[in-house]
């Protein structure tokens, strides 16, 4: 498994830096506006960017000649996601920590909530998204990935657009515990590694 997470980093660092650097940038502009972002980007990691790789470059194929069940090499997928999410929210706190330390932005009341909630819906988004592209692959879940992302931009992009509502999510996320959301979800995401397992059986065996 070690080996996979390190092949799918190799991959990560050599052909999607600029969407690592993206990442990066969005979660360090002051303020927090386009943090929900970050998260958008840490939910294409898995589907979008790895396994179109590996597919164009028939990896599934080689894969299946390697020591390695089909359960270890969709598990390794859910695993790259939650640590793009992970990463998201690391970057995305200590940014805005610090530009609030020197005074450039403040730091809202129900921040560490409200990214807890973002993290919470990207790994709803990959929970849906992942088990489609195994079942079917890239090109033809690309069109499910599109859709749920878009739809999940729509939403971000309308919450910030007016500059207010954004600091709207923050009061009303405020009131949830910071931990649950994520933790909810993160069960959710888990629990469909056996549907994307057995999409990707049926997928390799035709």
């Amino acid at each position: 498994m070690k080996a996979l997470i390190r092949k799918d980093l190799y991959v990560l660092s050599t052909q999607f830096k600029l969407l690592v650097l993206v990442m990066v940038l969005f979660s360090a502009i002051p303020g927090g506006l386009f943090v929900p972002f970050t998260f958008i980007y840490a939910t294409m990691l898995p589907s979008v960017s790895l396994m179109s790789i590996d597919e164009q470059s028939k990896w599934d194929s080689l894969a299946l000649m390697l020591p390695y069940s089909r359960r270890q090499l969709v598990t390794v997928k859910y695993i790259m996601g939650w640590l793009g999410i992970a990463a998201a929210m690391a970057l995305s706190v200590a940014s805005q920590a610090l530009w609030a330390a020197v005074g450039v932005s403040d730091l809202e009341e129900g921040f560490l909530a409200a990214m807890c909630v973002f993290a919470a819906v990207a790994l709803v988004v990959q929970a849906v998204i992942v088990p489609v592209n195994f079942r079917f692959g890239f090109a033809k879940g690309r069109i499910v990935t599109v859709a749920v992302v878009a739809f999940f931009g729509a939403i971000v992009g309308a919450s910030i657009g007016d500059g207010d509502g954004f600091y709207t999510i923050l009061k009303v996320t405020s009131r949830i515990p910071a931990p649950v959301a994520p933790l909810l979800a993160a069960a959710l995401c888990a629990a469909t590694i056996p549907l994307s397992a057995a999409g990707y059986k049926k997928r390799m065996e035709k």
